[in-house]
């Protein structure tokens, strides 16, 4: 049994090139600059109705943890498969 929801992962999938200042500013009110960046909202009625706004440009998913960025760079960090050892002296 998985946990309850309780954010959404928002991913903007398309650009706002061209696009009416309403799109535009939705995006920047959820905190989205570019294509492929993704932010995390709790699900409330206000984050609902943005989303649903600009539904076209961006994909939802729902999401039971909060990552923030330092958690998704890490995650998306590799291993490099060996360690330094600073050299003593």
């Amino acid at each position: 049994m998985s946990a309850p929801a309780k954010y959404f992962k928002v991913t903007q999938l398309r650009s706002t090139i061209g696009l009416p200042s309403l799109y535009k500013e939705t995006l920047h009110a959820l905190g989205l600059r570019r294509r492929h960046q993704t932010v995390y909202h709790k699900i409330t009625p206000q984050q609902a109705g943005q989303i649903a706004r600009v539904k076209e440009l961006v994909k939802v998913e729902l999401s039971p943890v909060y990552k923030d960025k330092a958690d998704m760079r890490a995650e998306r960090k590799s291993d490099p498969g060996f360690v330094v050892i600073p050299k003593s002296i």
